[in-house]
């Protein structure tokens, strides 16, 4: 599942994709496209984070990760030997897990293949429909925490920020990856729209704020630490 050619790879640079307007690719596998926001090959560093479409009745070929694959449900929903996801949920396979991943009805997904920073075989699903999220009224926000790695390195939440908000300056001391799942998220370089990926690399600060729309965002935090 992998890309053929290496994309934002620099990991000391800011990079930007909008989904929305960026144009689907085939993949090998019938009625499964993609698209590519980042991707480093490198036999211990490497990672790829893409968009992926299945038609109604697609299906990947049944896998045995010798890695890990993070995937959350956009829309629709998708299923597999160990559950079925419906939308805004979170699954971590870890390696070793063996499966075949398919939507009977369509579905697209945000996928994450990497090989992890430390060995940790904990497998996690997240429905974040039904979860019970956080309120920090203090922030302005509610979040709904996927998985801190066991080192403390690694972290994931969805936040959920209401309208009129400013986030306080922070630099991203081991940098950070953020979808934009709905509304709009706007900082001192730029206006994050449903639909927008963004990375921080480690050391760049900005200072996030809302306006008049709440929005709810996956935030990834340490990928970029090895």
């Amino acid at each position: 599942m992998r890309a053929s050619t290496e994309v934002n790879a620099d990991a000391n640079k800011v990079a930007f994709m909008d989904t929305r307007t960026m144009e689907w690719s085939d993949t090998e596998w019938q009625g499964i496209q993609r698209k590519v926001l980042e991707f480093v090959n490198h036999a211990k560093m490497g990672r790829e984070t893409s968009i992926l479409k299945f038609l109604p009745g697609a299906s990947l070929p049944t896998t045995s990760w010798d890695e890990r694959l993070d995937f959350f449900v956009i829309d629709g929903s998708c299923s597999d030997e160990h559950g079925n996801y419906g939308k805004h949920t979170f699954v971590r396979q870890p390696p070793g897990t063996r499966h075949t991943l398919r939507s009977e009805s369509g579905c697209t997904l945000y996928a994450k293949w990497r090989i992890p920073i430390k060995n940790d075989s904990t497998r996690i699903v997240i429905d974040a429909q039904s979860a019970k999220w956080m309120e920090f009224p203090h922030r302005g926000a509610d979040v709904l925490h996927l998985y801190p790695n066991k080192d403390g390195i690694e972290t994931g939440r969805i936040g959920h920020v209401h309208t009129n908000r400013q986030l306080p300056s922070h630099d991203h001391s081991i940098g950070e990856e953020t979808l934009v799942l709905e509304g709009v998220l706007k900082d001192e370089y730029a206006s994050y729209e449903a639909g927008a990926w963004f990375r921080m690399p480690c050391g760049k600060p900005h200072a996030p704020y809302t306006q008049d729309q709440r929005c709810k965002m996956l935030i990834r935090e340490g990928d970029l630490v090895w």
